[in-house]
């Protein structure tokens, strides 16, 4: 059997089937990062990597990974292919491939970053995941603002239905 490199199982971890123009709420468990294909992934991840990730880039990982489940349901649900086309390249290349870049780093080699950028590595990598972070909530708030559109929608809807009987003119 041979052994799966590191930036294979980084996408096997963050890595969904591909979006297709069908998919639906249906489609996206609502419990997307706890089947147990998941659990062992995140084990795997844990035990393999998550010492060689500063703890606060960690904790953004977990929130990134969380929040993407999340945007990926309710987007499933509204159908919005480009959103969830987005979530996946999100979730299976940028996110495995900054980690894998920041990993691969040796740690003896780190301060060479920090020479050339004036930035530590872990640093930069905070600062690219805070940079996902920002673009989750661009999506979420995307989705919000079709929510609320909805709902104005459905008070236009109301109010032009019902207050029929205010109208002077009309039926007694």
């Amino acid at each position: 059997m041979t052994k799966k490199g590191l930036f294979d199982s980084l996408r096997d971890f963050f890595a969904s089937p591909p979006p297709t123009p069908e998919r639906t709420a249906e489609d996206v468990p609502d419990d997307i990062w706890q089947s147990p294909e998941s659990r062992l992934r995140e084990e795997k991840l844990t035990a393999e990597w998550r010492e060689k990730l500063p703890t606060s880039s960690w904790e953004r990982v977990v929130l990134i990974r969380d929040q993407i489940g999340e945007l990926e349901r309710a987007a499933a649900a509204r159908k919005m292919q480009v959103e969830l086309d987005e979530l996946g390249r999100i979730k299976g290349t940028h996110l495995p491939t900054l980690l894998k870049s920041y990993i691969e780093i040796p740690a003896e080699h780190r301060a060479e970053v920090f020479r050339e950028t004036g930035k530590s590595a872990s640093f930069l990598l905070n600062e690219s995941l805070d940079k996902l972070l920002a673009r989750l909530r661009e999506i979420d708030s995307q989705l919000a603002k079709g929510n609320i559109n909805k709902f104005a929608e459905n008070i236009r809807f109301v109010d032009l239905y019902y207050d029929q009987s205010k109208d002077p003119f009309g039926p007694v």
